[in-house]
Order: structure tokens, then sequence, then C-alpha cells
């Protein structure tokens, strides 16, 4: 048989009148969606930044090897599958039609051949990925999925494609059964039971012509309902990875009263596939919160009612821990979707008592204790602590914090710094009593103005020393300081205390010398390794001054999961069926480990407090990484 044989006729099999219909319908049916998104993009159009080529390219790489949804193994692979076997479908249309409607003539002899079989190959794997995503709605029924059947209809509406696809190709072989139809590997097969059950040639060709247009019209009504928001994702999904933030995952932005181009971009692109719930600890707690309800409930409601939409206790049961940004696949900001809506409650003067309170304290007292300022230094009894004379300029300044200075279990962490310090002899200073909050659990609960206030006065303090660099050992005055003080004008060089011990022991600067034999657990503190990727400094110390063994828990570094404290939470108290501190502390048991080790002075306090949810033999002591190498301290 010569090549030009091993081909088929193009839409043989169909009458002409229904060609004209059947083009007009797919190009109605496109054109009322792109119509559909044009309207959709122009309306939400404010704002609207231009693309660049960076971010274009960032798309395409993220789109070709998805490594953000393989971070859930199965579904990450079912929608691999998914997404190439539609490719490569859409590639065999389109040869299909360049052979059909245009001078070119390339599909025969080999090339038709390869061609089937790679065709055939992508749309087995489509079919595989799809069947995986009703295995894990149907079978394994996992609970983060959106219920009811019009959320699975894209999933349902593509399998009818794909399978009406796979019988017209099997009964337009079935009709003769060419050998070199092989190469159509599911078609073939499909022929061959055709004609195993009795189909005869004219039978073939009848059920081809009616397969044709069912095939067509359930093509056609996925054009045509593209815009809809349960399908739209496939559009907004790859708009929105283009615009998902660049800053560091614990920097919130500055007040938005009305919702940006980027914001509409993100809560259009929701895919509903309920990853943020299930990496959200105050849903973990069984407390109300659910962050893919907050992305849907705007996306479902005007702009001018989104303040209106949901009870407080969801929106303040959030921990700003960022979990749900980190797990989202398409780049939903929903951290700042909830802060937006603590902004709106604060405008309008409804919050929580306790918000209310760390709003006073922060206000009149500077710091979110609710203490008076001039206790501030007395975590520093019996030390002699370098206190900074007015005006003097500053090389390091030690940033203790209002949990460092009035919480117990954060004072002995600033203890510990002190002892450091000395043994190392940097040369720093503190501020003592005219330290004041940074403002950082105002501004998580909405309260901005407040915040700007503090910091503002915070940077001329600072200014006025001439400080060259901030050292602390609260990953949310680290933040601050770092991502959120330059937008206001103050710049500065911070360093968190895990990176300085690090940097101090590795450059044998301070004595330590390993010790202990207990295994180890580190918490990594949201704010510091999710918020900003620091996840490898503190496990350096511990390695350097810890002889026991160090064990990871399920969730650690930038998959970590919160203490519960973020927020505002330390102070508000939402109730839930459990305490995230509990959830986390049984984690940190289930390692084996003796001693818990963090990073932060409200992890340490939300965590020995979890352990009193444990039994007497399961309970870890807890300790600050400063307290760990402190203990550890040897003289030169």
């Amino acid at each position: 048989m010569s090549s030009d044989h091993v081909t088929r006729e193009i839409l043989g099999n169909v009458p002409e009148w229904l060609l004209p219909w059947f083009y007009g319908v797919v190009l109605g049916a496109c054109a009322w969606s792109a119509v559909a998104f044009f309207l959709r993009f122009r309306a939400r159009r404010s704002g609207a930044p231009s693309g660049n080529r960076a971010r274009v390219l960032d798309v395409v790489r993220y789109l070709t090897f998805q490594q953000k949804l393989l971070e859930d193994r199965f579904a990450g692979i079912a929608h691999l599958c998914t997404f190439y076997g539609f490719v490569v479908l859409f590639i065999g249309t389109t040869i299909v039609f360049l052979e059909h409607s245009t001078p070119l003539h390339f599909f025969y002899g080999s090339f038709y051949l390869w061609a089937s079989l790679f065709v055939d190959l992508g749309g087995l794997a489509f079919v595989a990925g799809l069947l995986m995503f009703l295995w894990q709605r149907y079978v394994a029924k996992r609970e983060r999925l959106l219920s009811g059947w019009c959320v699975a209809g894209l999933t349902w509406l593509l399998l009818a494609i794909a399978v009406s696809g796979f019988l017209l190709e099997g009964s337009r072989i079935a009709v003769d059964m060419p050998s070199f139809e092989s190469f159509s590997v599911v078609g073939y097969t499909t022929a061959g039971a055709l004609r195993a059950a009795g189909i005869e040639d004219r039978t073939a060709l009848a059920w081809h012509r009616s397969l044709w247009v069912g095939h067509a019209a359930v093509s056609a009504l996925f054009f045509a309902l593209l815009p809809w928001p349960l399908f739209s994702h496939l559009v907004y999904g790859a708009a929105s990875l283009s615009r998902r933030r660049t800053r560091p995952l614990a920097e919130l932005r500055t007040a938005a009263p009305s919702l940006s181009w980027t914001d509409y971009l993100h809560i259009d692109a929701c895919t509903t596939c309920g990853r943020c719930n299930d990496a959200c600890p105050a849903r973990a707690a069984g407390q109300p919160l659910a962050p893919r309800d907050i992305v849907l409930g705007i996306r479902q409601a005007a702009v001018a009612d989104r303040f209106g939409l949901f009870t407080h206790d969801v929106i303040w049961s959030c921990t700003t821990c960022g979990a749900c940004n980190q797990s989202c696949p398409v780049g939903i900001d929903v951290v700042d979707e909830i802060v937006e809506l603590r902004r709106g409650l604060v405008e309008q003067g409804v919050v929580p008592e306790a918000a209310a309170v760390l709003f006073e304290g922060t206000a009149a007292d500077f710091n979110p204790f609710h203490r008076d300022n001039v206790e501030r230094m007395d975590w520093a009894h019996g030390l002699q602590p370098k206190v900074a004379r007015d005006g003097e300029a500053i090389e390091l300044l030690y940033w203790v914090g209002c949990a460092g200075s009035f919480d117990p279990d954060g004072q002995s962490v600033s203890r510990a710094m002190i002892a450091i310090l000395e043994r190392s002899d940097v040369p720093y200073r503190i501020l003592g009593c005219r330290e004041r909050c940074t403002g950082d659990p105002a501004r998580r609960m909405g309260e901005e103005g407040l915040f700007e206030e503090r910091a503002r006065e915070n940077i001329e303090l600072l200014a006025g020393h001439s400080v060259k660099k901030v050292l602390t050992h609260c990953p949310h005055c680290y933040n601050t300081f770092k991502n959120e003080y330059p937008r206001l004008g103050g710049v500065f060089d911070v360093e968190h205390h895990s990176q300085f011990l690090n940097r101090l022991i590795e450059s044998g600067t301070l004595p330590v010398a390993r010790g202990g034999s207990q295994p180890l657990t580190y918490h990594d503190p949201c704010y510091l390794g999710r918020g900003n990727g620091e996840t490898e400094a503190p496990r350096r110390v511990i390695d350097a001054v810890a002889g026991g063994e160090r064990r990871e828990m399920a969730r650690h570094g930038r998959r970590s999961f919160c203490c519960g404290a973020g927020g505002g939470a330390m102070w508000l108290d939402i109730q839930g069926k459990d305490r995230v501190e509990n959830l986390r502390s049984q984690e940190a048991a289930e390692t084996g480990a003796r001693t818990l080790v963090t990073g932060c002075p409200f992890c340490k306090v939300m965590l020995e407090s979890g352990q009193q949810s444990l039994g007497a033999d399961e309970r870890l002591q807890v300790k600050d990484l400063a307290e760990l190498a402190m203990e550890r301290l040897t003289s030169r």
C-alpha cells in the first residue's frame, strides 16, 4: 500500500448540509465566550496593570511544569494528565482542520500514523486524568472538594467530549478495519470491540454519523460555557498567575477601599479546589473560617456589600499565617482580602472587645498588652543591657519587642539574647522604655491608621539614632521592619536572631559547644519560614549546639502549621472544636522528640499552652533558639 493510501477521508460520512451548521454553531459559541470575557475584563479593567515579558514567561513555565499543583501529588498528576491530554487533543483537532479546510495536504503516510498514535495516547491521558478527578470526588470523597453536580460539571463535560471522540473514532475504523489504523490504539481497540459485538458496516456508518453530531454538540457546549464561573478558571487562572504576588507572603498590602483589577482577577480565577481550606489552621481547629468561602462570597457579591457578607467570627478567626496563599494554585491573595474585611469593620467601629482593648493599649500605652510602658524594662532585672543614650549612633539595635518585654515566655528569650550579645562582644544597644510596638498586631487586625502612627514614630526614633542594623528575635517585628516600614521611609538592614546566631556560630564569634542527647524538633514560625522564606538558619543553629537528633514534623519549613497566635488570634481567641496550638503540639509529640524549639516568642507562648493538651509522658520542653544557644555557651 502506498503512503498516500495511509490516511482517512475527513468528514466523509457527514452530510454536507450539516457542515455549515457545525461551523456556525462552533464559531457562535466561541464568539459568545469571547464577548463575555471581553465584557468582564472591560468592566473590571480600572487600574489594570500592563503585562511584561518576564511575567508571560513565568506563566508559561508554571503551566509547563505545574510544580505548584504537584504539591498535592494525586490531584497534581490528575491535572497534569488532563491539561496535557487536552493540549494533545487540541493539536489533533487543529491538524484535522488544516488538512480539511486549507490547501495544505500532509495528513498521510508516516505522519498520519504517528500523529494518530500521539493523539490517541494524549486522549488516553486526558481520560485518565478526568477519571482521577472523579475518583477523588465520588470514591475518596475528599472533604475539601465543593459539593454539587454543577461543580463537577466541567469534568463530566470534558469526559463526554473524550469518550464520544473515541467512540466516534472507533465507529469510523469499524467500517472496514484497515490494519494501519492500529496506530490509533484506542480507536482500533474500540472498533474491534464493536465488530466483536456484531456491528456491521452500515450500522457502523450510522453510529459514526450520530456520534459525530453528539461529539460536535458537546464540544460546542464546552466553548459556550467557558465564561461560566465554574469553567472560566481555565482562562482566568493563567491571567491570575501573571499577577500573583512577588512580595513576601507575610507582607500586607496597603489599605484598599475598593477591589483592584488584580483582586477581581484572583477572585474570578478560583478553581474551588479547596487546598486553602485544607491548609487553614483555623478550619483544622473547627473554627468557622473557610478561606475558599471568603473568595467565593466576594465573587458572588457586589463590591459595596462585601463587608457584610460574613459573620464576625469568620473574619476574626484568621491567623494571617499565609498557608492559604501558599497553597493556592492560581495565586489568590486570601489573607489580604480577609484583612481588608477587618479594615472595613474597624472603620464601622464593629470589632470584638479584645480587639478594641488591643487597639486602646497600642494607642495609649504603646503596646498590645495594655501595660504601662515604663514597665518595658522589667524583664532586664539583674542584667545590665546597654541602653542607648539620646542621639547616640547605633551600629546594631537589638529590638526587644512587646512580647520580649511583657510576656514571661518572651522575657526569657530577651534575657538569653542579652547573655549571648554580651558573650560575643558585639557592640549593640537597646532603646529601653523608648521602644514602642511596631504596629503589627493592630495592622493585622485592621487598624491601619494606628499601625502607621506607631510605624512613623519608630522610624523617626531609629533615624535619630542613625541605626544601621536592627536585630530582633520576633518574626513579626522582623517582617514589619524588613518589609512594611520601607513603604513609609524606614529602610533598615534587618536580621532575625536565628540568622544572627547562625552567622556568629559559623564565624566562631560566639563560643558554643554541642550538648544534650535527647531528640529535638523545630517549629517554623509562619512569619519567618513561610512568610519570609527563612527555614535553614534556625536548623543550622540547632544542629550546631544540640547533641540530640533533630526530627522534622510532618508539616515543616514553608509548609509548617501555624501555632495559632498570628493576626491577633493570641488576643481574640475565637473558639472552635479544638485549639490550633493543641494540634501543633500533637504533631510535635508524634516525632518522639523531647524538646520543641522555635524562633518566635508568640509561638513559644502558644506551644507552651498546647503542652497541656498532651499526656504527661508526651509533653515536650519548649525553648527558643536563643535559650538553646545560651545553654551551650562556653568560655573562650
